[in-house]
């Protein structure tokens, strides 16, 4: 049985990375793939280059390729380490075909990252002939979804958030963000703080992002009754949120952030300065 791990981008995912590189230097068949949606955070992708860099991993880059017409699926190709970037292509090829995802209908995780993957490791590797790995810590078990062939870093490790900080602190090379631009970094995921703080932090990705959004080749869907752009908690839009956090400044809205604090905590400690995605 192969074992392929799903890697993120983010800390904790590439810590699973360093556990089962040491698997694999001892004879296990251990393979790890990533999958670009074009809307991770600039530093990701340095964290993932200097990753491979660093540790000399094979990482296979994967990014969706959407089919424009609706009812066939979409492909996927494989990038070199140079290609993937934050072009936001597969997350505006998204739009145009499925409109906006929204909470309680994240497709987006299901097009641009758990379909990709599952194609690509079928044909180049064989239906149920591989093992699943996915980087989810013993101190989230709500996240963690008993399946046949998929493992997660809780199942080899007790490490906990801060000890995911703690470790990647005395690396010689980090992800230069901090938790709440991980992943994408406007996921319809988020709470509503983080995204405004990531707006925040990121004015220029924040425009961008508002302006694919405002696009006329968005898909409108009849069913959402004009609420497309109604994505994130508590039936707010991108839009709204940034405006029911204007007048906050950054320092005082990242402070009243508990993961925050904890981040800024542990790089003082250390004297030197995460996010993983459910696909199952």
């Amino acid at each position: 049985m192969i074992n392929v791990v799903s890697f993120s981008g983010g800390r904790t995912s590439a810590y699973l990375v360093y556990l089962m590189e040491r698997r694999r230097k001892r004879g296990e068949n251990v393979r790890y793939v990533f999958m670009d949606t074009g809307a991770e955070h600039p530093k990701t992708y340095e964290f993932i280059r200097d990753l491979v860099r660093y540790w000399k991993i094979n990482l296979v880059c994967l990014r969706v390729v959407i089919n424009p017409e609706l009812g066939k699926g979409n492909g996927y190709e494989i990038l070199s380490l140079d290609k993937i970037t934050n072009d936001l292509a597969p997350w505006k090829a998204m739009l145009k075909k499925y409109g906006t995802p929204y909470v309680g209908g994240e497709f987006c995780t299901d097009r641009m990252k758990l379909v990709p993957f599952q194609k690509y490791c079928d044909e180049h590797i064989g239906k149920k002939s591989y093992h699943t790995w996915i980087g989810i810590r013993a101190d989230e078990p709500k996240r963690i979804k008993h399946k046949p062939r998929v493992s997660y870093l809780a199942d080899i490790s007790d490490i906990d958030k801060h000890g995911i900080i703690d470790w990647w602190s005395r690396q010689p090379f980090d992800l230069q963000i901090p938790e709440h631009l991980g992943n994408c970094c406007f996921c319809i995921k988020k709470s509503i703080q983080k995204i405004a703080l990531a707006a925040k932090d990121e004015p220029e990705l924040a425009a961008q992002f508002r302006e694919i959004l405002a696009s006329n080749e968005v898909r409108k869907m009849e069913n959402r009754n004009g609420t497309d752009l109604i994505m994130y908690r508590g039936k707010n839009s991108f839009d709204g949120i940034i405006q029911m956090f204007a007048d906050d400044g950054r320092d005082e809205l990242a402070a009243r952030m508990p993961s925050q604090k904890q981040y800024i905590r542990a790089a003082m400690q250390n004297a030197l300065c995460e996010c993983q995605l459910n696909l199952f």
